[in-house]
């Protein structure tokens, strides 16, 4: 005869090995359903085959490709240009914001650098300058290095609209506040100061 101890024993043992039945279901609907918890070896081969193919198409100002798939078979590519900054008189090239020169035809808007610049500050000054926005880049006509007896890493901007600015590569990124600065000015033109003193100097 079957008593009661073993009855509530054995459907103890039930309840418990369904219960890991259905933990084991529940961890598999979420990991086959649920984006995020896994990731597909089809979807990675499918963004890696599509990375390769872009990359024969991509020219030298493409910085970066992002692909990401969306809604399960949708795939979104997002190409990061790189930025051009200024021509190279001296060797008729572009420096470009990866810090390389780069020969580029049909390129407008941006300003021209007049003379010579030792490597080193270059290379600040364009790690500087590439966060100008493009706008602000656009109203520069010419760069000039500038350096004086204090300061080695000094340049001179002549700007579109008659205005020369000085500044270092440390202050460069107050080349942003142009537009804010100048608009205080009543149309006077002459030379703003952001090296030092952040002053403006009337023309006569």
């Amino acid at each position: 005869m079957v008593s009661l101890f073993d009855v509530i024993e054995d459907l103890m043992v039930l309840w418990i090995v369904l219960g890991i039945a259905l933990i084991g279901l529940i961890a598999w609907l979420c990991y086959r359903f649920i984006p995020g918890l896994r990731i597909e070896k089809e979807e990675v081969d499918e963004k890696q085959a599509a990375k390769e193919e872009l990359d024969r198409f991509l020219v030298p100002m493409d910085e970066d490709v992002e692909i990401k798939k969306e809604f399960g078979f949708i795939l979104r590519i997002t190409i990061k240009e790189k930025k051009i900054l200024y021509h190279i008189r001296s060797n008729n090239e572009y420096k470009v914001s990866d810090n390389k020169n780069y020969s580029l035809d049909n390129v407008t808007g941006v300003p021209t650098l007049i003379n010579y610049v030792p490597e080193e500050v270059e290379k600040k000054f364009v790690n500087k300058f590439k966060d100008i926005d493009s706008n602000i880049i656009n109203m520069i006509s010419e760069i000039e290095y500038n350096k004086t007896s204090y300061d080695s890493e000094r340049f001179l901007l002549y700007m579109n609209d008659g205005n020369e600015v000085y500044i270092t590569v440390a202050r460069t990124n107050l080349l942003n506040k142009y537009v804010e600065i100048v608009t205080k000015l009543d149309n006077k033109k002459g030379i703003l100061y952001l090296d030092s003193g952040n002053y403006f100097e009337i023309k006569k």
